[in-house]
């Protein structure tokens, strides 16, 4: 997993198949394909597709229920053309609706995407883990021979098999370590411990901050806080992250407790595509339908990691600082007993007015007189 990553990460191709001696794919990410390697790609060698997530391919205008679709490659695209249609390059100029900025038709655009083939279980895989990049759901794809992919294979290309990234993905509390903890006192209370814990199948590293001695044999009081560096670090007014994160820490200082800092930017999706999100908003949607826009689901985010921090810090029973139910639902789901619920209310401004509608109308997140 650690080296598939890597390759995507750095434009280089990889090869997806079920087993050694079996024919299969040759995919990129659209993201960080360089012109070295799109010309590589032109090279003739088949019919190059393009895979995209449903999400994207409803905002391209595709109609219908697919999961993930691929499709074939126009030849008139150069590398902006291909980037710009996979919804890589922010347009601030162009407002949504168009495909980034492509000037096709609507009677080809739509004849293209009537092209869409459902794409099967290592196709789906396949953006699986170029999300886990963090990059955007987007992959250009070769079927290949299993006699080609074996020599590319000797000559020192990456492999991996599509089940090898649905174990990662599918079981992350038996791929989390403990790695170290020290004392660090902060302004909201001096009695503090952090805890340090990284994933194994990659470098993704999550934090618990113990505050106080909170009392174990009644829930414990716990916020699991999604890293923001836009909102915790900057003071962005656009979210309420840095805020809940504050508010979050003088709460649990009163009787003590625990919050779980997670490396989940942008609901998942990193901070590149929060960015180019922020453009989209710029726009006029809103923080989901920008994600979509760019590809990504309403929330990419898996908390079954928080989970096993639980596990490890020994806390069974909890009392969850939120004020959105999918939180509940994910650790109750993991085996965690959520006892309770305490919203954690923030003001609001002009800037995030908007966007805290939209998490409260559309994503569903409680108001502080609801209950899970």
């Amino acid at each position: 997993m650690d080296r598939a990553r890597t390759e995507l990460q750095h434009g280089r191709p990889l090869a997806l198949r079920a087993g050694p001696g079996q024919p299969g794919l040759l995919v990129a990410a659209v993201e960080t394909l360089g012109a070295a390697g799109w010309s590589r790609w032109q090279s003739g060698r088949g019919a190059l597709r393009l895979l995209l997530s449903a999400e994207r391919l409803q905002a391209l205008g595709q109609r219908g229920d697919l999961v993930a679709a691929h499709l074939p490659l126009p030849a008139d695209l150069d590398l902006a053309g291909l980037q710009a249609l996979a919804a890589v390059q922010a347009r601030p100029d162009q407002a949504p609706g168009g495909a980034w900025g492509l000037d096709w038709p609507a009677e080809r655009r739509a004849a293209w995407l009537a092209e869409a083939r459902p794409a099967d279980a290592a196709e789906q895989a396949a953006l699986r883990l170029v999300k886990l990049g963090p990059l955007s759901p987007a992959l250009l794809h070769l079927a290949l021979p299993a006699d080609t992919l074996d020599a590319a294979v000797a000559d020192g290309l990456v492999e991996i098999a599509p089940q090898a990234i649905d174990a990662a993905r599918g079981a992350p509390r038996a791929l989390l370590r403990r790695l170290s903890d020290a004392h660090v006192p902060i302004a909201a209370h001096e009695d503090c411990t952090l805890v340090l814990f990284r994933e194994l199948h990659g470098e993704t590293e999550h934090l618990a901050l113990v505050v106080g001695q909170p009392d174990r044999s009644q829930p414990v009081p716990v916020r699991l806080h999604s890293s923001c560096f836009t909102g915790d670090l900057l003071g962005s007014l656009r979210c309420d992250c840095g805020d809940q994160l504050q508010g979050a820490i003088a709460r649990l200082a009163e009787s003590g407790g625990v919050l779980l800092y997670l490396a989940q930017e942008g609901r998942g999706t990193g901070l590149a595509s929060k960015l180019r999100a922020y453009r989209l908003q710029d726009t006029g949607l809103d923080t989901l339908d920008a994600d979509r826009y760019l590809g990504f689901r309403a929330d990419e985010r898996d908390f079954q990691a928080a989970a096993a921090m639980l596990d490890a810090l020994g806390i069974a029973r909890i009392r969850l600082l939120t004020n959105n139910p999918a939180k509940i639902d994910a650790l109750r789901a993991a085996g965690i007993d959520v006892v309770d619920r305490l919203p954690l209310v923030v003001p609001s401004n002009p800037h995030n007015a908007r966007y805290l509608a939209t998490k409260r109308d559309r994503a569903g997140h409680l108001r502080d007189d609801e209950q899970a």
